[in-house]
């Protein structure tokens, strides 16, 4: 074999070493690969109260909280609990009426240990109400903003004081049902981040 076509045959292990070689360099002064993010896993940041609008709701978070009192009076803790809440703007997206919470493979938003896509919740352990009357069991009309008060059950060595917390707003695909007549939402994701500092009411 010819010095010419062995350097041909070679050649492409030749380049993707010189590849390697340059993304390593590049990546040392990063810290190495192991700190390296890609883009795409990068979940973009939400203020805190600028709504997200996505294909169900638009959502903004106003207040995030610890509490020891339920917001209904009645509601006792047991011991070693406080109660996580989370006040949010919401505006149903689309053309029939919404859940505010949403389900288990598409909640509204997630709070990390709390709610989290696809992990159902305990009917005992949150609680949704109207702020604008003081009322259980909210629905959101189509096009209607309405403040709505989310209420968690939490162990209270969950969240601190001046904790951040990253509430994640949720999205996804609106596609036909394929056996009923109606919407399924295809592939729920978190958009958005929105970082709240929180803080304790007592």
């Amino acid at each position: 074999m010819s010095v010419r076509a062995a350097v041909k045959a070679w050649m492409p292990v030749i380049v993707a070493g010189g590849v390697l070689a340059v993304g390593g360099l590049v990546a040392i002064p990063l810290g190495g690969w192991n700190t390296v993010q890609l883009q795409s896993t990068v979940i973009p940041e939400q203020p805190i109260g600028q709504p997200y609008v996505g294909e169900r709701l638009a959502t903004a978070i106003d207040d995030v909280y610890l509490t020891d009192e339920h917001p209904n009076g009645y509601e006792e803790l047991e011991p070693g609990e406080e109660w996580l809440i989370v006040v949010a703007t919401l505006e149903n997206q689309t053309d029939t009426p919404q859940d505010p919470m949403g389900s288990t493979s598409f909640w509204s938003f997630t709070v990390p240990g709390v709610v989290e896509l696809g992990e159902p919740l305990s009917i005992a352990d949150y609680w949704v109400r109207l702020v604008r009357d003081d009322t259980n069991g909210a629905v959101l009309s189509p096009g209607v903003p309405d403040t709505v008060m989310f209420v968690f059950r939490v162990d209270d060595g969950l969240f601190s004081d001046g904790d951040e917390v990253r509430i994640g707003l949720t999205d996804a695909e609106a596609q036909p049902a394929d056996i009923i007549e109606g919407t399924r939402w295809w592939q729920p994701h978190i958009a958005v981040e929105v970082p709240v500092v929180l803080r304790e009411e007592r």
